[in-house]
Formats: C-alpha cells, structure tokens, sequence
C-alpha cells in the first residue's frame, strides 16, 4: 500500500501508478485496461524517476494504442 501518491496517469491504454511507500521508497505500477498488474518496480530514491522508468517500461513492452 502507499503511504502517498505522486501520480496517476494514462500512458497509452495502460495506466501508471506511482507512490511511496516507506519500506520500498518511490515505487511505480503498470495496469493494463484490462485491470491486470503487469508490472511494478521499485526503490527509486525521486517520484520523476519512477515515472520515467515506469513509462519507458510501457514504451517497450505495452501496445500504445489508445
């Protein structure tokens, strides 16, 4: 669970999710429209580099299609 959100944001069809979390500092989540957990990542030291890496992770391996 996250203790704070730092965004939610369609990427494409998918959705990226990043939060801190305290024991795994900033983390990034994939979800896929179908609701699928398809991904998740984490001890990023900033929330930017989270996100970056998380949408790269879907530039790479996610269809973009909206």
């Amino acid at each position: 669970m996250y203790e704070k959100i730092h965004c939610v944001n369609h990427v494409g069809k998918n959705l990226l999710i990043v939060g801190y979390n305290h024991s795994h500092q900033w983390q990034f989540r994939i979800v896929t429209s179908e609701g699928d957990i398809v991904q998740e990542k984490e001890n990023f030291t900033t929330a930017p580099s989270a996100m970056t890496e998380g949408e790269k992770w879907i530039r790479e391996n996610l269809p973009m299609d909206t």
